[in-house]
């Protein structure tokens, strides 16, 4: 005899019909957990670029990051409303993602050393996904 049984017709179906359930679920995870790790390599970049054009003091100054709504802005300087906008760089943040850091994190020129001096712990997060960005006291940025 050639041809499927009705049990294993009704298993096949069982089976597609469980991982098309799931697949969703999974899908929607992974998603928001890749919209957390672009956050966090877009903010680490940001900060990591901060940092090396103080230190080679790029257009004779500081420069410094900022953390606006659904933004990542390096800017020239260290107070964001007093900077001149034609150096700003900006990157932008899914909607869906916090970032919890209150100030801006500025670096020294010539030495790189952050501002606030202690450093700064960023979380970035979106849902019950979190990642997070360590700025040291010597200016080294962990992800």
């Amino acid at each position: 005899m050639k041809g499927f049984t009705f049990i294993e017709l009704i298993l096949v179906l069982a089976i597609m019909l469980t991982l098309s359930v799931m697949a969703p679920s999974f899908y929607s995870r992974f998603i928001l957990q890749n919209v957390v790790d672009n956050a966090k390599d877009q903010l680490s970049g940001s900060l990591r670029k901060a940092q090396v054009y103080s230190m080679t003091g790029k257009q004779g100054s500081s420069w410094s990051v900022n953390f606006g709504s659904n933004t990542i802005t390096l800017y020239k300087g260290t107070s964001f409303p007093g900077r001149d906008s034609s150096f700003d760089e900006k990157f932008s943040v899914n909607p869906n993602v916090s970032i919890s850091w209150a100030s801006d994190i500025s670096f020294t020129k010539a030495t790189g050393l952050p501002t606030p001096a202690s450093g700064a712990t960023i979380t970035i997060s979106s849902g019950s996904n979190s990642k997070t960005v360590i700025v040291n006291s010597q200016g080294v940025v962990n992800r």
